[in-house]
């Protein structure tokens, strides 16, 4: 049983991300980081790898909500596509998480996870 949600649930991610350390005179929310306006800034990367997204699932399994709604000024934005489920994450460069518009706590270990597909091979 458990191994049926490997392939057959088409697990994928989706990184859209700020190349460089981009610093803007406002806060971005998460549909700006794909609007036309930053089309030439933001890098996208599909990720496949099986093994990478257990770890992923396991850290985001951990998050939990927020007590304090608030916004994040958005440095990425990762869809994790989830067999019939699509979650949209929005986070900031350093801390700041929300899941499909809820606030999360911060998690050092999911923000390391993240940026180290992302940076891995500036290819």
């Amino acid at each position: 049983m458990k191994n049926e949600t490997l392939k057959s649930d088409n697990q994928y991610l989706e990184f859209f991300y700020f190349k460089g350390n981009k610093l803007f005179p406002f806060r971005l929310n998460c549909k700006s980081i794909r609007s036309e306006m930053f089309r030439d800034d933001v890098k996208y990367k599909k990720i496949e790898d099986e093994k990478y997204i257990e770890r992923f699932i396991k850290e985001y399994e951990k998050l939990k909500i927020e007590e304090k709604q608030s916004e994040i000024d958005v440095r990425m934005q990762i869809i994790f596509h989830n067999g019939k489920i699509t979650d949209t994450i929005c986070m900031g460069s350093h801390f700041g998480i929300k899941i499909n518009g809820v606030r999360k706590n911060d998690s050092k270990s999911f923000l390391y996870l993240i940026q180290e597909k992302m940076y891995e091979s500036e290819k």
